[in-house]
């Protein structure tokens, strides 16, 4: 039997050799403590938490924006990067610096707006290497619009939309066709991703979703754009985040990965051999979900679960089986893996509640054999 099993470890080993794939890391995304408090009691919050990595805002986030950098948030960047490179991570060392999109729509045919866009994205990736993270980390929904990957949709642009109660009104574009706002925006891709690569040839560059997002055809034809110019060394890797935040059972994992393998549709085959080199799927989960049945698409599913940590567990094992893209990112709102110490909480402060008090066994279930180390500390000290 010991033979069996030792056989078993080694053809595994030999297999993740093989393909070059490590096995994928755990990444949280949530609520964090402040940069300082991080450099201040970093073991704590490893301990808390022992995730390999973390979604962190150390400033140049909205790399929409289209005015220029400004002084104040360069030296927000830099003041936030020299605390950032002062926290001794010990786990937590896979980490994303976090953009966004914020309420700015693209002008898809302004050079100006361009010019300026990929500024701000040159600097992130500069201010992410210089910090000394794996890569970017990136929101593309434009929160000012409904639905909110309105702004990758050529309808939206051409027959005009914004939101029901009049926020943001988009006027109709007659001067443009489908094929125009496709052809620009692989260019926009093209433009973005040399600004990127020349800052980070290495980069790690995550997206909440990027091919997968929704029916907004001209992301695809964004990340064509990126492929068209990315450097060997780099990779594009898709959170595919509503569906993973939806994924009821090991089939919905797999059924994601094939559909990332062909860009969801809207991969150049000129590109094909790229994306299967460096592109690659990394499964999202919504702790939201398993708490509240009202929270999302896994309600019919959590109603009947008798044990929630053990029905994530499952769900896990087949994410971390899919994440090409290497790693699988957990997701939360109302609650939290980490508190401060407590000698930092001031009397009569309220914490957030942790997601172990409300599904009870779901560190475990994450973490595995990473808490065992916590759990013997404790019992040393008693």
């Amino acid at each position: 039997m010991r033979k069996s099993l030792l056989l078993l470890l080694f053809c595994a080993l030999a297999a993740s050799v093989a393909t070059g794939r490590e096995l994928p890391k755990l990444v949280m995304v949530g609520h964090l403590p402040k940069l300082a408090e991080l450099r201040d009691d970093i073991d704590w919050y490893e301990r808390q938490a022992p995730f390999d990595g973390v979604m962190l805002l150390v400033g140049m986030c909205d790399v929409f924006n289209p005015k220029p950098v400004t002084d104040w948030e360069r030296q927000e960047s830099i003041a936030n990067a020299k605390i950032y490179r002062e926290i001794k991570f010990k786990r937590w060392t896979y980490n994303f610096l976090g953009v966004l999109i914020d309420q700015h729509k693209p002008a898809w045919f302004d050079e100006g707006y361009w010019k300026v866009v990929c500024e701000r994205w040159g600097y992130a990736a500069r201010l992410a290497k210089r910090a000394g993270m794996v890569g970017i980390c990136f929101d593309p929904e434009g929160y000012g619009v409904y639905p909110v990957e309105s702004y990758f949709k050529p309808e939206w642009w051409i027959k005009g939309g914004g939101k029901p109660k009049g926020l943001d009104v988009q006027p109709p574009d007659p001067d443009h066709t489908e094929k125009d706002y496709l052809k620009i925006a692989r260019k926009r891709g093209q433009q973005v991703g040399a600004a990127v690569f020349k800052e980070f040839p290495d980069i790690v560059w995550w997206s909440f979703y990027w091919w997968s997002f929704g029916k907004g055809r001209m992301m695809g034809a964004f990340c064509n754009g990126i492929l068209d110019v990315i450097p060997p060394e780099a990779r594009l890797i898709d959170g595919d985040e509503w569906s993973g935040y939806c994924a009821k059972d090991p089939a919905a994992y797999e059924r994601m990965l094939e559909r990332n393998k062909t860009g969801c549709g809207w991969l150049d085959k000129r590109n094909a051999v790229k994306h299967k080199k460096q592109g690659g799927f990394s499964p999202s989960f919504y702790m939201d979900a398993y708490v509240d049945p009202s929270s999302g698409c896994l309600t019919p599913n959590i109603q009947q679960v008798k044990n929630r940590a053990d029905y994530f567990h499952e769900n896990l094992k087949a994410a971390l089986k899919t994440a090409t893209g290497g790693h699988v990112w957990i997701y939360g709102e109302k609650r939290t893996w980490v508190n401060p110490p407590p000698k930092k909480v001031k009397k009569g402060a309220k914490v957030l509640p942790t997601w172990e008090e409300a599904i009870p066994g779901i560190r475990k279930a994450l973490f595995g054999k990473r808490i065992s180390e916590e759990t013997k500390d404790k019992k040393e000290k008693k």
